[in-house]
């Protein structure tokens, strides 16, 4: 959970942090003057252009700036005659038609981008190069400004719904497939290791310690299978009404013919427990309670006695307690055992008691170690 957790708010700090670039880039675009049509306003041109006793004169800063920037202006009077100019192209004409302004103040005058400015006297044209500016222009009706402004929160909702959901989608779809190959490769090493494994076992002498080897990495075969599919989610899991004093002794009964020598295996079952059933995958379970009793027989290879007790606990519960006399851990071992399991941590007591743990969790079971070094060890387990 912490890893999808941890990708989910990688993506959406991901996402925020372009919106917001793109958002500083556009406004940057849009607010700083870019090129010659905001250097040069038909509005200040107008301006620097004086209308005195019939002539006409430019302010000296205006004709420079006309000159910088390769610009042209003029002036028509209201029959449409050019009464005043400053750098106008030859083949521009010098009188206009009523349609002619009517074309180049909305578009281009002989493909000159010009823009216009009302005078007293006429009209100011003021024309930039050619290929210099893309001239275009959008009309809205309000109709259509009213349904945008009203839109608006829907469509904020929407953006933020899909930047919360896509992340989401994403990570999990990326995440279902990378557990998807890592869980096939475990399966596939595992496979691969079994065949072998198998022959080994047939082959070596019964209680020896080649065989117990071997007890060993089939153990760890399966709990490898099995911390993979509950860490990622991928394992299909059973839910079967099992009862719990049964299994108990079959588990039991596996031990005791495997370990005939150095371990001793003391059971006791509440004979009211006969019926008590928890609702479960039976494998897990299995799997579970094997590694409470292996991690027994683990820790104390010149061996011990192993009680196994199932008895009533408080609000209709049972307790499993598995009890060696080995040689126990130390406080700090014990607090790491009892503490918080970590997605991404392998804690160094092994691969079994994180399997109990996970078990333990995925099912609400609560459970807790104990110990005295030199004495005992002890796991307790309260089922539901």
């Amino acid at each position: 959970m912490k890893k999808i957790s941890g990708y989910i708010l990688s993506m959406l700090l991901v996402l925020v942090a372009l919106v917001m670039a793109n958002i500083l880039v556009l406004g940057f675009i849009v607010l700083k003057p870019w090129g010659t049509k905001d250097a040069l306003s038909a509005e200040n041109i107008s301006g620097g252009v004086i209308y005195e006793n019939g002539t006409y004169s430019i302010n000296p800063e205006v004709a420079s700036k006309l000159d910088e920037h390769s610009s042209f202006a003029m002036i028509l009077n209201n029959e449409g005659k050019v009464v005043w100019s400053y750098n106008c192209p030859s083949e521009l004409p010098s009188s206009y038609e009523l349609k002619d302004v009517a074309s180049f103040s909305r578009w281009y005058l002989m493909d000159y981008p010009v823009y216009t400015q009302i005078r007293d006297e006429g009209l100011l044209i003021l024309g930039l190069p050619k290929n210099s500016t893309w001239k275009y222009r959008f009309d809205f009706s309000m109709t259509t400004i009213t349904g945008l402004v009203s839109a608006l929160p829907f469509i904020i909702l929407i953006d933020i719904v899909l930047l919360i959901l896509l992340p989401i989608l994403i990570t999990r779809h990326w995440l279902k497939a990378r557990e998807k190959s890592r869980t096939e490769w475990i399966a596939g090493v595992s496979h691969d290791i079994r065949t072998p494994l198998s022959i080994v076992m047939g082959s070596v002498e019964k209680g020896s310690a080649a065989e117990k080897q071997c007890f060993r990495i089939r153990d760890l075969i399966g709990n490898l299978n099995t911390e993979n599919k509950l860490d990622s989610g991928t394992g299909k899991w059973n839910k079967e009404s099992i009862a719990l004093a049964p299994l108990l002794r079959e588990i039991l009964c596996d031990y005791i013919n495997t370990y005939e020598e150095d371990y001793t295996f003391n059971p006791e079952i509440d004979e009211s427990l006969e019926d008590f059933k928890i609702s479960a995958d039976s494998a897990l379970i299995r799997r579970m309670i094997d590694n409470l009793i292996n991690n027994s027989i683990l820790h104390n290879e010149k061996g011990c006695e192993i009680d196994v007790t199932l008895e009533k606990a408080p609000g209709g519960k049972a307790k499993l307690t598995i009890l060696d006399n080995g040689e126990g851990a130390d406080e700090v071992k014990i607090k790491s055992l009892n503490a918080e399991i970590k997605s991404d941590y392998l804690p160094e007591h092994g691969m079994g008691i994180r399997v109990v743990k996970q078990v333990a969790k995925k099912y609400k079971y609560s459970v807790k170690f104990s110990s005295v070094p030199g004495e005992y060890f002890k796991s307790e387990l309260i089922l539901k």
